[in-house]
């Protein structure tokens, strides 16, 4: 199916996203790349999700189909191959796969932002207006995602939940820190998205910041996630202290759970921070950050939760989840587990890794080649 389709690539760009391991990020590829990539993708996604039950002709609606999926299974398929060669290959054909891989992240982008339009005009058509346009709100990077086990997290998670549901009737500020890599955005997802934890709260947010930040595009997200019956053109025309407003009248007097996901720095918090009133309604403020003095500046009254490495064990169900053959043959076992070692308790290099000897011939020339690889990545 075209959902399935997109949610594998952009599960592989999310992925690159969380983290800046050496294992992507002594190449050449551009964040930001990634990043714009994935946004169409998730806008697209959610947008077809909504379409999808509004156009009752099935015939449109498997041309539809069958165009993203020639999109995004060809995309994924290059994205893929030139994830391997940066793993595999020598310097020199790296920096050639980097290059393509940006370009085919470009590619994706104006393809799939081509799509949405066209699709916006069959929805247009079919019924008379452009509501279409509010599907398409930059809140949509918070799309669904896969049910996954959390290796090596359950102790984190429910320490997480204990926080939140704690009977403290003040607005509570809760850190999770951790670097890059090692599960802290998982961890907040997974928090963010039981429902256990979802009817506590009146109103919900998810806002990532990321290390340069933007407090329109903050803005935004957020006000299309308290206020979703506002579209985006609506919100585009707004000052940025209308859009504040906008947030804080969503959550006055309203318990409210807001995840601050990828936070960098104190002046960000700062004009973050003010948009939330305490009403001692046990509202709660969960964030992400790799930066210790970030979290306690945030919370100076509360101990923050840090994250910590997967040990072997946990790094090799982990592996062994997300590979992606039935099994990993006995003569590749002793090899496989010489490569989770180097990947040194990280989940995104564990799961990239995975990906990737899933999708080479199973031969230990093959798999000494990556641990050769990594070695050079890691320095050791």
């Amino acid at each position: 199916m075209a959902y399935a389709a997109m949610s594998s690539l952009m599960h592989t760009l999310e992925r690159l996203l969380q983290s800046k391991s050496p294992l992507i990020y002594r190449s050449c590829i551009q964040q930001q790349l990634v990043e714009y990539a994935f946004q169409s993708l998730s806008a697209l996604q959610v947008f077809l999700e909504d379409t999808s039950k509004e156009i009752k002709d099935i015939e449109t609606l498997k041309i539809i189909e069958k165009r993203i999926r020639d999109i995004v299974y060809k995309a994924e398929e290059r994205v893929d191959s030139t994830l391997r060669i940066i793993i595999l290959e020598d310097q020199q054909k790296r920096e050639q796969a980097c290059k393509s891989f940006n370009e085919e992240l470009q590619k994706v982008q104006k393809e799939v932002d081509s799509l949405r339009k066209e699709l916006m005009e069959i929805e247009f058509i079919e019924h008379g207006s452009k509501s279409a346009e509010a599907s398409t709100s930059t809140s949509s990077k918070r799309y669904a995602t896969e049910q996954h086990t959390v290796v090596g997290m359950k102790d984190d998670f429910n320490t997480i939940l204990d926080r939140l549901t704690a009977q403290t009737d003040e607005l509570t500020v809760i850190p999770v820190v951790g670097m890059g890599g090692i599960g802290k955005t998982t961890l907040a997802r997974k928090v963010y998205d039981d429902s256990t934890i979802r009817y506590r709260f009146d109103k919900h947010a998810w806002v990532t910041i990321s290390e340069v930040y933007n407090e329109r595009q903050m803005l935004l997200e957020l006000v299309s996630s308290i206020s979703q019956g506002r579209t985006d053109k609506s919100n585009q025309k707004m000052s940025n202290d209308q859009l504040a407003e906008i947030v804080y009248r969503g959550v006055i007097g309203r318990r409210f759970l807001i995840v601050i996901d990828d936070l960098w720095s104190t002046e960000a918090w700062d004009q973050i921070q003010r948009i939330f009133p305490n009403d001692n309604n046990r509202s709660r403020i969960l964030l992400t950050t790799r930066l210790s003095y970030v979290a306690d500046y945030a919370s100076p009254d509360f101990p923050h939760h840090n994250m910590s490495f997967l040990s072997f064990d946990e790094s090799w169900i982990l592996f062994t989840e997300r590979f992606l053959r039935e099994d990993i043959c006995p003569h590749l076992d002793e090899i496989g587990k010489h490569i989770i070692e180097q990947c040194r308790g990280l989940p995104l290099s564990i799961i990239v890794v995975a990906g990737l000897l899933g999708k080479i011939d199973p031969t230990r020339d093959n798999w000494k080649k990556v641990q050769e690889n990594l070695n050079s990545f890691f320095g050791t």
